[in-house]
């Protein structure tokens, strides 16, 4: 790599300095490395002044000048491993095969120049073959995990709706089949608000009893989607909350027909009909 690569990327350098124009040459034994990798390598101390071997490919120690951020190289999804990085003059790269420019504004218009300035240094020999915003490849890199977070949700969101309808369905049957003793109670003084409370409480207890079900069996799947989620642990109490509440707003929603139906009744023509 070269100097500027942290601060184009706005890695963060937790400790000591990033690498210069003057340690990009050959000879210069040195090192940054990765949070992960320092707190493994030389746990509960200080890394800068450590001396870390490689093979590259033969042993080779190099003193460690900085710690940065880690990075994840393949998907958001995937921490990935430990990481060392070191200047081209050290490795012998004389071109990067991979780089990267910060710019102000679009980055799309900049390509025109970018190719003309990588081929000065090779004039007739050295050409880009691709060229993408950093936009793009995060939205490559999260194509796959979009897709089946997209499927999750769709099936989530046709969960809901069955489960709604299913809840509807209880609520209205259970309300034909009370109907006589609906009446009665409205008959013996019942009033309408305790007659839709009734109804709404009884669906409301349902509705508990099936997320409490619930919540035991996503603690369970959740370590499924644990390798999709970024920044969000599979259990977050916040989303748990957030899910809970929806649904118990779904099933309120679901049993407000319902209800309403029943404290509407007449008594008399429910007798009745009974």
């Amino acid at each position: 790599m070269l100097p500027g690569y942290f601060e184009t990327l706005h890695t963060r350098i937790l400790e000591g300095r990033a690498f210069t124009e003057a340690d990009n040459a050959s000879g210069r034994n040195l090192a940054v490395i990765d949070q992960s990798l320092a707190e493994k390598a030389f746990p509960s101390q200080s890394a800068l002044g450590k001396r870390i071997c490689v093979y590259i490919p033969n042993p080779t120690w190099l003193e460690v000048i900085g710690v940065v951020e880690h990075q994840r190289l393949q998907t958001l999804a995937d921490p990935g491993r430990e990481q060392i990085f070191m200047t081209d003059g050290f490795l012998g790269i004389g071109i990067s095969r991979h780089w990267a420019l910060r710019t102000a504004g679009d980055p799309t218009r900049y390509a025109a120049a970018v190719r003309a300035e990588i081929a000065k240094f090779a004039p007739g020999r050295l050409a880009i073959t691709e060229m993408q915003t950093m936009d793009t490849a995060i939205d490559t890199a999260q194509s796959t995990t979009r897709f089946h977070l997209l499927l999750i949700g769709t099936f989530a969101v046709v969960a809901a709706l069955l489960a709604a309808i299913g809840l509807y369905g209880v609520a209205s049957s259970a309300v034909r089949q009370r109907t006589a003793e609906i009446g009665l109670r409205i008959a013996l003084g019942a009033a309408p608000g305790g007659i839709f409370r009734l109804v709404i409480g009884q669906g409301l207890t349902l509705s508990l009893a099936g997320i409490a079900i619930g919540l035991v069996a996503a603690g369970g799947l959740t370590r499924v989607m644990a390798s999709m989620l970024v920044g969000i642990k599979a259990t977050d109490p916040g989303t748990f909350a957030a899910m809970i509440l929806l649904f118990i707003l779904v099933a309120a929603v679901a049993c407000w027909v319902p209800a309403r139906r029943a404290a509407g009744l007449d008594p008399t023509a429910a007798l009745r009909e009974e």
